[in-house]
């Protein structure tokens, strides 16, 4: 008995010696190159559900906005939530105006979006929606212009659509514009939930202390899913590409009924900005995007940048340089607003 024991003893601290001594690898490593993001870096947003909390994964009925007047952070710029649930001014609501009040006031542009249009992991002032207000009322001083932005993490254009009936009475916009990324036909989210190692609480606060456990964890998830058969996340996006998949079907009606709303509602034909870099390696998703939008009576553009740059090697969204390539792109190809030619924006009965 005493030799099992005694292999046990010898076993146990061989393998804690190799553990702490990969463990100080993993830190001293951590320290010239960071293996993960710190926490500094983290985003810290509040929602404010309106519809389908209880549906997570289901991006046709999953519908929230952030908590007005709220505050949190992304990658420590603050985030300021106005009393609509937007990161944006606080705009005056048009409700109630009368059509000359509507036609003296600001030209107002409207600009639906995801992530990228909210300006994640970026400071306010550098998102493009803030550049191209700048920069139009810099060229037109004579017409007073508000830029709004509502753009919320986490939507496809479905979710756009039903944040432009939601809005429209209180901005009733003269131009709106739509900004597009690649993920924004891709409404089913089955499979794309990370999935970690099952674990009880208390072993994972203890593990979770640990820089390689948390390094390698996520490791887990793409074996876990080739073993239970389960799609990774590029594999549900793929699908969601298919002119035919339900995801396409649902993301083209959507950017259908955008266009027919704002064109019968606002007398102008809407924008749509293809957040992107180097479109013509998308191949034929390319093509049937910009065939789906300009088939809905949208006037395509599309930003010329040489290479995409990320806020960082830990956060894919675009950085300062590539919001103002965006906002550069708008700028060319937004008429210069007048108001002799201004059309009055309908109410939404």
């Amino acid at each position: 008995m005493r030799p099992l024991i005694r292999k046990l003893a010898i076993g146990a601290v061989v393998v804690g010696f190799n553990l702490g001594t990969a463990e100080a690898l993993f830190r001293a490593v951590h320290l010239l190159y960071p293996l993960e993001r710190p926490p500094a870096l983290e985003d810290n947003v509040v929602y404010e559900w309106i519809e389908g909390r209880d549906k997570p994964l289901d991006g046709e009925h999953r519908f929230y906005i952030y908590k007005p007047g709220s505050t949190g952070s992304t990658y420590g710029h603050p985030v300021r939530v106005n009393r609509y649930g937007f990161r944006d001014d606080d705009w005056a609501s048009r409700k109630g105006e009368d059509a000359e009040s509507r036609h003296n006031g600001p030209f107002r542009i409207l600009v639906l979006g995801d992530s990228l249009t909210m300006g994640q992991g970026v400071a306010e002032e550098e998102r493009f929606t803030n550049v191209l207000s700048a920069r139009m009322k810099s060229r037109y001083s004579s017409v007073p212009i508000e830029v709004i932005n509502l753009g919320v993490q986490g939507f496809e254009t479905v979710q756009e659509e039903k944040i432009l009936y939601r809005m429209w009475n209180d901005i009733q916009p003269d131009l709106t514009i739509v900004a597009f990324y690649v993920n924004d036909t891709n409404v089913t989210y089955e499979g794309t939930e990370t999935n970690r190692i099952p674990l009880s609480s208390r072993t994972r606060s203890v593990l979770e202390r640990s820089l390689m456990f948390r390094v390698l964890e996520p490791w887990y998830d793409p074996l876990y899913r080739w073993i239970v058969g389960l799609p990774t996340y590029e594999e549900v996006q793929m699908r969601a590409r298919n002119v035919e998949s339900r995801d396409w079907v649902l993301f083209a009606q959507a950017v259908k009924n955008i266009g027919r709303w704002v064109a019968e509602h606002s007398g102008r034909a809407p924008m749509v900005l293809f957040l992107t870099h180097e479109p013509n390696k998308q191949g034929e998703f390319y093509w049937n995007v910009r065939r789906t939008f300009e088939g809905s009576g949208f006037h395509w553009v599309e930003p010329r940048v040489g290479r995409y740059e990320p806020v960082s090697r830990f956060e894919f969204h675009p950085n300062a340089a590539m919001h103002r390539a965006y906002a550069e792109a708008l700028f060319e190809s937004i008429p210069e607003p007048r108001r002799s030619d201004r059309s009055i924006a309908k109410a939404h009965s």
